[in-house]
């Protein structure tokens, strides 16, 4: 049933799933999906879309910061209260961790072997949602971004369009597995690894930081498939071995991204602003009574506890900036979250955006998520640096929308991967701490890359790591 009194547009239609409803559009440009792909209640909303009217990269970040907020001041002046789905139309995309270069003054050690835009935005006027709880998908048509009196006509011939290709579903293709295993090339060694970790403790010993979310990436060599069909075909793999609730597929075109994150960012809900850091780590077991020991293990674990509430308190600071005073609190603390490959301790912190403040001012105030950098967060920041070879891009950067009416969501980019001609690239980490044993941080990057390789197993055939991932793998 449509609704042609007011804007967007609006129009129910059945599909099995969001990934479905994505497929049918992905030959389109710039295809999406923000997918809660995990069956629980962590994840009920999922957002898919094509065809923005406008997009925008690195060199015009502030003209798209400028578009947004005339555009979102236009609907919010001539459209109805929104309805109780959370996005309907807006800004996707994302900000790599090295746009937080825009916001702070870095120093440039790491390589940037990728060269790839450090932001970019795409505007829709045409989004799709599907509520996992009732299983029911909508069509969103703004007409935007022509005038208020010419938005209803484009907007019913948006949506009719769109209509037709998602009711009559199209097979995404496949990408052809090889049979001899796949070397995940990585920019350390085990060993360089464990001397990198050892140089962060000397660091931290010295008083220079507390704390550093130190990194390595992989990357393999891909002999065909255009970068989105690849990313799209890894997703859908990801959702069914390492589903998660902050999960994104985005085809840029030229390059592309698959992520599987478990870890919100921000949300902006009106003016309540909501952040939830994760540290912590332990690998999942297929023995019920080993995975409740690890578990235990984990919740029980000072070392990690420390190292989430220090995470914590930068988060609270970084609200601080921008939130009114004294709205800025800790709603939960090293709460313990489970995932396919492992369990989390999982901190939530809350807070009121100031008046006259939006979107864009929070990111920036906050960005890059403290919980992949370190404390302090700078000092961190130019340590990491100075250590790791090749620069991050869009892994621990963050992907998510904005709403017209100013609301967002963002993930951090970890558990991901970009796709580019002729390679594929992900990463982990972990924080280092005084107390961190060098090896044990080395084999927890092994185990949160786990989902990752599983996933491009179900693509490329037989993926490997490093020798010592064998002695890290607990599924059965």
């Amino acid at each position: 049933m449509q609704f042609h009194s007011e804007l967007p547009i609006t129009e129910t239609f059945e599909t099995a799933d969001p990934l479905a409803a994505t497929r049918a559009i992905a030959h389109l440009p710039y295809p999406f999906l923000l997918h809660s792909s995990m069956d629980d209640e962590r994840a009920r909303w999922s957002f898919f879309g094509a065809d923005p009217f406008a997009v925008v990269r690195a060199a015009d970040y502030e003209a798209a910061r400028a578009m947004w907020r005339r555009l979102a001041s236009q609907v919010l002046a001539a459209d109805p209260a929104p309805t109780a789905v959370p996005f309907t139309g807006g800004a996707v995309g994302y900000w790599a961790y090295d746009f937080g270069r825009r916001l702070e003054r870095l120093p440039e050690q790491a390589r940037d072997d990728l060269g790839l835009p450090d932001a970019l935005l795409a505007f829709y006027d045409v989004v799709g949602a599907f509520d996992h709880r009732t299983r029911q998908a909508w069509l969103f048509s703004s007409g935007l971004p022509l005038e208020d009196r010419l938005r209803p006509a484009r907007a019913e011939q948006r949506l009719d369009q769109f209509l037709r290709l998602v009711t009559a579903g199209r097979r995404g293709r496949s990408v052809t597995r090889r049979r001899e295993p796949v070397r995940a090339v990585s920019t350390f060694e085990p060993s360089a690894y464990r001397r990198a970790v050892e140089r962060i403790q000397e660091l931290i010993r010295a008083g220079d930081i507390f704390q550093a979310n130190l990194s390595q990436r992989w990357s393999i060599a891909l002999e065909q498939g255009r970068p989105g069909e690849v990313a799209l075909a890894l997703h859908e793999a990801l959702a069914l071995v390492s589903p998660a609730p902050f999960a994104a597929f985005l085809d840029a075109g030229d390059h592309a991204v698959a992520s599987a994150s478990p870890e919100r960012f921000l949300e902006l809900r009106g003016r309540h602003v909501e952040t939830r850091p994760i540290k912590g780590t332990r690998p999942r077991h297929h023995d019920p009574e080993e995975d409740r020991r690890l578990r235990a293990e984990l919740l029980g674990s000072a070392k990690d506890h420390a190292e989430n509430v220090m995470i914590v308190d930068v988060l609270r600071n970084d609200l601080g900036r921008v939130c009114e005073t004294g709205t800025v609190r800790v709603a939960g603390l090293c709460e313990l979250e489970s995932f396919p490959q492992v369990h989390h301790l999982v901190s939530t912190v809350v807070g009121d955006l100031r008046e006259g403040l939006d979107a864009f001012d929070l990111l920036h105030a906050c960005f890059p998520g403290g919980s992949i950098t370190g404390a302090p967060k700078i000092r961190a920041m130019e340590v990491l640096e100075s250590i790791e070879p090749v620069r991050r891009h869009l892994y621990t950067g963050a992907i998510g929308y904005l709403d017209w009416r100013g609301d967002a969501d963002w993930n951090i980019a970890i558990r991901s991967a970009e796709i580019v001609p002729g390679a594929i690239h992900f990463a982990a980490g972990g924080g280092i701490t005084a107390e961190s044993d060098p090896e044990a941080e080395h084999q927890e990057t092994l185990v949160k890359a786990e989902g990752l390789r599983r996933g491009l197993e179900r693509v490329l055939g037989p993926v490997t790591l490093d020798p010592s991932l064998a002695a890290t793998r607990t599924d059965p």
